[in-house]
Order: C-alpha cells, then structure tokens, then sequence
C-alpha cells in the first residue's frame, strides 16, 4: 500500500511497546512479538481498516437516508447481519488481520461483525445530533427478522393504554423481541420515551408484531421511516 504510515523502530521503542502490553489484560507482553515487521504490518492494516470502517459508514449513510453531519447509528444483531451483507453486495470486503499483527496482539483478530451480528433478533439505533433550535434525540428499532413486515403494517402507540397497545405490548414480551428489550434496559409505558409496535396492521389480538420502535423526541421521524429501514433491512437479509 503506497499511503501506509510508515515506522522507524528503535530498541528503547520495542521496550516501550512490551512495557506499555504489560498493563493491557490477556496481552502476551513478549518483546519478541513486537517486531519492526509486526509494527508496520500492524500500522497498514490499522489504516486499510479505518479506511473499510469509514467506506461501510458512508454506504449505510446512502442506504438509510442519513446524514454523516446530522446522524449517528449503532446496529447489532440481525441489523449488523443485514449490514455485513450490504458492504459485500457493494464490493466492501473486511480487511483481515495479517498473521504477524495476530500474533503480536495475542488476538485471533479484529472484525466489526464477531460477537455482534447474527440471530434472528437485531437493533438499529439513529442518533439525531442538535441542529440550531433542533432539539437531538435518538431512535431505536428492535426488530424479529423471523416476522416480515406486510404491505398493510401500521404502527401502534404504545402510550395511549388502548386494547391494541396493551395487546401489542404483551405479545412483544413473550416474544423473541421482549427478550432483546430486556437485553437494552426494557420499556415501560410510564417512561419519558415513546414506543411503537410494528405490526401487521390488524386489530386487537389478531396483529402480529414484527418490531418495536422507542423514540426519544423522534416520533414524526419514526412514523414516516420506520417500515422502510426495516423493509430495507429484511431486503438485505436475503
């Protein structure tokens, strides 16, 4: 890589290098590991990868409708699945972790989908930064790839305490969907955020509830949005 940064290590660096591994945990601090060939090689692929991270960023920006100045987001699970799969559709292959860079870190590597896609369930969070007298606020999607949106799904306020809410609400907690609430601190209709169940817009005890939304001052944002992000994620889930 013509652009790669470039090191000059000295002994007194090595030393400093395996001193500093000392205080991170489960880090073999082997002065042997840190090679002037493990630190370049370590220093390109750092670069490659902040370069992919950056590319992949960019790419959702595009698919979802964000802002890079505006917008922030946060996916895992299903949606980090759906993710992965949109960057290889555009050519956007992960960088992997050379060998020598392993071996140095005592890792089996670095990714940004190990540990936080897959499953049925996933979460797609959009933070909306303040813009003037635009007050920010944050938007999150839950969602069960297992249940497709329909052509005909609405949104049910969860809030206003009517049959269909407290319908909707009781089947996402003992759904597959309840459980990935709980793992992200849960909701309750006596909170200051509001919610919305995603279902297949029949009434009462009839509606199947493919998602939930949670908005923190969102809500215009999420009634307009929210079927298509998922519709878009479900598109990339194959």
């Amino acid at each position: 890589m013509s652009n790669a940064t470039r090191f000059t290590v000295t002994a007194d660096s090595l030393a400093q290098a395996a001193a500093a591994a000392k205080t991170v945990p489960g880090l073999n601090a082997d002065a042997e590991r840190f090679t002037p060939e493990a630190m370049a090689a370590h220093a390109e692929w750092r670069e490659k990868h902040t370069d992919y991270r950056s590319k992949v960023r960019d790419l959702v920006n595009e698919t979802f409708g964000l802002s890079a100045d505006r917008n922030g987001w946060a996916a895992g699970g299903a949606a980090l699945t759906a993710i992965k799969n949109l960057a290889e559709k555009n050519g956007l292959i992960e960088p992997k972790m050379p060998p020598a860079v392993a071996n140095m870190l005592q890792t089996t590597g670095e990714s940004m989908w190990t540990d936080k896609s897959g499953g049925t369930t996933g979460m797609f969070d959009i933070a909306f930064l303040p813009n003037g007298a635009e007050k920010g606020g944050n938007l999150r999607i839950l969602f069960d790839s297992a249940k497709k949106p329909g052509a005909d799904s609405s949104l049910v306020d969860l809030k206003n305490g009517g049959a269909n809410a407290q319908g909707a609400l009781a089947k996402i907690k003992a759904s597959a969907l309840g459980a990935s609430l709980d793992s992200v601190g849960g909701w309750s209709p006596g909170g200051t955020a509001n919610a919305y169940a995603l279902t297949s817009g029949k009434n009462g005890g009839d509606a199947e509830v493919f998602g939930m939304v949670i908005s923190n001052n969102a809500d215009e944002y999420a009634r307009v949005n929210s079927k298509t992000i998922l519709e878009t994620i479900h598109s990339l889930l194959g």
